[in-house]
This record gives C-alpha cells, structure tokens and sequence, in this order.
C-alpha cells in the first residue's frame, strides 16, 4: 500500500477523496445550529433541507459516472481526463459552499445546496475509477489494497474535517467557516490539476490526440 501511495495519481486521488468527502460531511455539524439560531428551524424542517443534498447527488451520479468512462469524452479533455470531472466538480462546489453564508432565507439555503449535492457527485464519482485504472496500467492486481487506500481516506475525510469545524464556526462564524471548507476544495483541485498539468506542459496537447496517442487517466 506504501508502494502504491509513491504513485502520484494514487496519492492525489486520496487527497482528493479526502477533501470531497469531508466537505460533503462538512453540513452535518454547522449547518443544523446555523438554520436553528438564524432561521429558528425545527429539526424535521432541518432533516427536509438535507435532502436537498442527498438527492442531486444520487442523482447525477449515474450520469457522471457514464461519461467518466467514455473514452471520447474523455479525449477531448485529455490529459486530465477523469482529473478534469474531479477538479471541475471541486471548484464549482467550493464556490456554491463559498456563497451560503450570503443566503437571507431557507428557499435560497436549499436552491444552493442542490446544486452544492450535483457539483459533489460529478467530483466523488471518478476517484475510484480513476484509481483502478491507474493499477490496472501499473501491471498489478492489487485492486484491492486500492480500495483500502479510498476506504481509509474516506474515513479520514468524513472524521477530521466535520470534527474540526464546530470549534471554527463558534469563533468565526458560519459564512466563515463554509469558506475554510471551500478553501480545503480548491486546495484539492490544484492537488489533482498537478500531475496532468505537468504533463500537458511536458508532451503538449497535440500528444494526447490520434491512434498514437500517449496514455492518461
């Protein structure tokens, strides 16, 4: 498992799965105290609003799920390739996280956590793929140890960063504490963008186009 983190797309994957699940597990600490004291929310009202997450997210993640895996789609933004859905995703879901401190009322909290639930399931769903397809290119088998290292960085996500932002809303408040979890995002967008801008500035574009093209994930 050491061996497999040494690979660059591996480690960024995890990184990458680390900061996309802890901002999905970012609402469940803040956001209930916030709808209460802002909003004055009664629980049920605050579980309906959840929902707002839940539901674009299992919804988009058939179809982002489709079209990672279409090698057509995917020359046409290569070398990022699957990269490119995590990146996109993390970016417009940072700036959607960014924007709910500004919402005055519940109706607009809700129209932007849908869109928060679509761009988070077009950022989670290509990791695992894309972290297969690197081993399977490795020459391994080693699937298996692959899916520990998700699991593990699942975990990590989802503990560390829901536990840690209780204590910086108390001292910043909301809006605040939504742009540190906006800024862990961005952080891991320019993670993922590393390794294929290198190589986009490495080999060029026209490399990754024809029957000749050079490989990418």
């Amino acid at each position: 498992m050491l061996d497999l983190l040494k690979e660059w797309p591996i480690l960024a994957c995890c990184l990458a799965t680390i900061t996309i699940t802890g901002a999905a597990g970012s609402f469940e600490p803040v956001l209930p105290i916030h709808m209460r004291d802002k909003y004055n929310s009664s629980t049920i009202i605050i579980s309906i609003v959840f929902i707002a997450i839940v539901i674009p997210n299992a919804f988009i993640a058939p179809f982002a799920g489709k079209y990672t895996s279409k090698e057509r789609v995917l020359e046409k933004v290569a070398p990022y390739g699957r990269f490119s859905f995590m990146v996109v995703g993390s970016l417009v879901q940072a700036m959607l996280i960014a924007c709910l401190g500004a919402t005055t009322n519940i109706a607009g909290l809700v129209v932007n956590l849908v869109f928060v639930g679509f761009a988070g399931g077009i950022a989670a769903v290509p990791i695992l793929s894309t972290m297969g397809v690197h081993v399977e290119r490795m020459g391994g088998d080693a699937y298996a140890k692959v899916y520990a290292l998700f699991n593990i960085a699942y975990s990590i996500g989802v503990i560390i960063i829901p536990t840690v932002l209780p204590p910086i809303m108390n001292a910043v408040g909301f809006a605040a504490t939504m742009g540190v979890v906006a800024a862990i995002l961005v952080f891991g967008a320019i993670v993922l963008a590393i390794h294929p801008t290198i190589m986009l500035c490495k080999n060029g574009r026209s490399a990754y186009i024809g029957d000749s093209a050079l490989p990418f994930l």
